[in-house]
């Protein structure tokens, strides 16, 4: 038996779903609902001390971080392989995860606050902000979110993402070169990996960031092709919308 820890609009959550779906393992799903800090009680530390989504429970034994996570469905189960047999393409497909991991993941925080989350915490009052984020244990992180609230967009931050996303687009497009895939013509962990940014850049209206790298595009529309792409994405109800 296999458990998922997750929450619908969270991108490493959206990134172990995919691999799942992809591998058609079946799960036993358990919401998890960071709006409403679940992700913080004693309870869910003990799966995950890091507290953080996505946790998967197999046979009884918890394993955190959506790449490693990945790592091991694709070992486990039985289904089509995610990873490349020859393994110079095999590291190819961890260096195209790290920069996912190391560089994408952070820069896309930065629309996901200023252009997402803002907006939706400003409609709070401040009676409403304060009586939500009362129940936060975390001082820092209530004063985070207060600020993101009321605070001006940071711009500079903006830009720093664009350059980030911009570097991380030229070295898929490079990569792209060599087939329909990140890895050639084999589906993989690595175009996992990517293809939750599809959905939040264009929940924050950032989609103009494609149009400078072809293959990408061409890539973008493969994986939205994909059925797995579909049934992974957010209820309506599971979106960070939820704040409003």
């Amino acid at each position: 038996m296999l458990e998922l820890y997750h929450y619908g609009d969270s991108l490493c959550s959206m990134k172990t779903r995919f691999c799942l779906l992809e591998k058609g393992v079946e799960y036993e799903s358990h919401f998890v609902d960071l709006l409403q800090w679940e992700h913080l009680t004693e309870e869910y530390k003990k799966l995950n001390p890091n507290s953080v989504v996505p946790t998967i429970v197999h046979d009884g034994m918890p394993i955190i971080e959506s790449t490693i996570i990945n790592q091991y469905i694709d070992e486990v189960f039985d289904g089509p392989s995610l990873t490349p047999e020859d393994p110079g393409e095999r590291a190819r497909m961890r260096i195209l995860i790290k920069l996912q991991d190391d560089v994408i993941h952070p820069a896309i925080q930065k629309p996901t606050f200023n252009l997402l989350m803002k907006p939706l915490l400003a409609k709070k009052s401040d009676d409403e902000l304060d009586e939500w984020l009362s129940t936060h244990p975390l001082e820092k992180s209530r004063k985070l979110f207060k600020g993101a609230a009321r605070g001006p967009v940071n711009d500079e931050a903006l830009e720093d993402a664009r350059n980030q996303f911009n570097f991380v687009f030229e070295r898929m497009d490079q990569a792209l070169a060599n087939g329909d895939w990140l890895c050639g013509n084999q589906f993989s962990l690595a175009d996992i990996a990517f293809a939750p940014a599809l959905d939040r850049l264009g929940q924050c209206d950032w989609l103009d960031l494609f149009d400078g790298y072809p293959r990408v595009m061409k890539w973008c529309g493969r994986i939205r092709e994909r059925e797995a792409y579909a049934k992974m994405r957010p209820q309506d109800a599971q979106r960070l919308s939820n704040l409003v």
